[in-house]
């Protein structure tokens, strides 16, 4: 297999076994809370534990992530994120699977910032898409395989089985990426860089506030979708699985075809037809009522993941070589606030019914529908600053 593929495959493994271990705790979010018996508006606390201390790494690491060398680097933060995904089972409490769940989350950001500038390093700006777009079904086959098989085998166990499930995944990957990843690849002798420098920078700065406004629209919705669809739309248990299992293959099909398109007609057709998408998505939570909720669920994941495929091609041009890493934490930072204020924010306008259910949903849908709009706006003026040179 040509070395470039190899990489791709083993960065593509990686952000299946980050974002699965992110993610389980959505779906997986009433039977957690039901376990550890506390209520289920707080579980957008769990995300923003993660978060914010994916963003206090992401800070620390920032200024080094550039000065050693890759392998060694990623070798050691994604060891302890197995590890620390592991430790996350033995949760008794909220408070001490907020703090299980902070300590992975001090390892996410540098996995990601080093795993996506391997990427970057090893291909051409035209092939990016397509590449990205490839690494990125980690995220569809996390939905496909990962999140039904841990819904199913928590179901059948209890809710920590799957964070059992993930680490050894986790242990086989870093195990691969220990045989992958070439011995001696370069370090970047770049200046030491720093938050503030890189932000000097305008494109970086306009890169950074349309990720940020896709994470924020995202994570309005996105840790209170299993909850909302079982507890204010009836939807049955046993088939949650079923949901994201569907959600997931579309995500996969979606992120390939948009891929192709950013690397062809660029990135703006993409980020419009993925934002319809998952405005389409969004509907269920404004009360409009669906005989097949399937349907809104998949455009939702599909356009979500459809838009995180095109925006990430076009902020991988932003960067140059010795600074990548760096940026690619920052942009990590960038994410994680808005993840942590996206999951805060919806916490204090959520609050739980009579019934169990959750109320004032429409706010969070309107909301992500006008953050929406303005990342496709904000994709256009950028589009038009990259094709003038900046």
């Amino acid at each position: 297999m040509p070395s470039n593929a190899r990489i791709i495959l083993l960065i593509a493994a990686v952000k299946f076994v980050f974002i699965l271990d992110f993610m389980l705790l959505m779906p997986l979010g009433p039977d957690v809370s039901q376990a550890l018996e506390f209520p289920a508006e707080r579980l957008g606390w769990l995300a923003a534990a993660y978060t914010a201390a994916s963003m206090l790494a992401g800070l620390l690491a920032i200024r080094w992530l550039d000065r050693f060398a890759r392998r060694p680097a990623f070798l050691l933060c994604f060891g302890v994120l197995v590890l620390a995904t592991a430790a996350t089972t033995q949760a008794t409490r909220l408070p001490e699977l907020l703090l299980l769940r902070g300590l992975t989350g001090l390892a996410g950001s540098p996995v990601v910032a080093l795993g996506m500038a391997i990427l970057i390093d090893a291909i051409e700006p035209q092939g990016r898409g397509r590449a990205i777009g490839r690494v990125m079904m980690g995220f569809s086959l996390a939905a496909v395989g990962g999140i039904p098989l841990s819904l199913e085998l928590a179901r059948l166990g209890n809710w920590t089985t799957p964070f059992w499930l993930v680490a050894l995944l986790g242990g086989a990957v870093w195990l691969a990426a220990w045989q992958i990843l070439p011995r001696r690849d370069a370090v970047a002798q770049a200046d030491l860089v720093s938050p503030f420098s890189l932000l000097r920078q305008g494109p970086i700065r306009k890169a950074c506030l349309i990720q940020g406004a896709n994470q924020f629209a995202a994570f309005l919705i996105v840790p209170h979708f299993s909850a909302f669809f079982l507890l204010n739309l009836g939807f049955p248990r046993e088939y949650l699985g079923l949901l994201y299992l569907a959600g997931g293959i579309a995500a996969l099909i979606v992120m390939q075809v948009l891929g192709h398109l950013t690397d062809k007609a660029g990135p703006l057709p993409a980020v419009l037809m993925a934002s319809l998408a998952t405005a389409i998505g969004l509907t269920p939570f404004l009360g409009l009522e669906w005989s097949l909720l399937l349907l809104p669920f998949v455009c939702f994941m599909a356009g979500n993941a459809g838009r995180n495929v095109s925006i990430a091609a076009l902020n991988s041009q932003v960067a140059a070589p010795g600074e990548r890493a760096g940026y690619l934490a920052l942009e990590g930072i960038v994410q994680d606030v808005m993840i942590t204020l996206a999951a805060l924010f919806a916490s204090l306008i959520l609050v739980t019914g009579t019934a169990g259910e959750l109320l004032n949903t429409g706010w969070l849908g309107l909301l992500a529908m006008a953050l929406l709009v303005f990342t496709c706006l904000g994709v256009l003026r950028w589009k038009e600053e990259i094709a003038r040179g900046h």
